[in-house]
C-alpha cells in the first residue's frame, strides 16, 4: 500500500492531467495510471477533479477529452466505415 498523497502532489498530478489532455485531446484512465502509477480509484478520482477544475469533458468510459469537439470527432473516427480498411 502506498503512502498517501500530500496536497501539492495531488495539485501537480491534477494540473499535469489537465495539461495532457490539452496537448493530446484525450487521455484514459489507463494513461493516467502509467503515468503515475496510481490504482484506478485513485486514478478516476484525479480524473473527475481534473474534469471539473478544468473544463474538461468526461465521455463514458473513453477518458477525459479537451471540449466536446473532440468528443465529437473521436466518436466519428471510432464508429465510422472505411471502405478503404477492407
Amino acid at each position: 500500500m502506498g503512502r498517501k498523497k500530500s496536497l501539492e502532489e495531488r495539485t501537480l498530478m491534477i494540473g499535469k492531467i489537465i495539461e495532457l489532455v490539452n496537448e493530446r485531446g484525450r487521455i484514459t484512465t489507463k494513461d493516467v495510471i502509467a503515468m503515475f502509477g496510481l490504482h484506478r480509484s485513485t486514478a478516476e478520482k484525479y480524473m473527475r477533479m481534473a474534469t471539473e477544475r478544468g473544463q474538461l469533458v468526461r465521455h463514458g468510459r473513453c477518458g477525459i477529452f479537451r471540449d466536446q469537439r473532440a468528443t465529437i470527432d473521436f466518436d466519428l473516427k471510432r464508429f465510422s466505415y472505411n471502405r478503404n480498411a477492407a
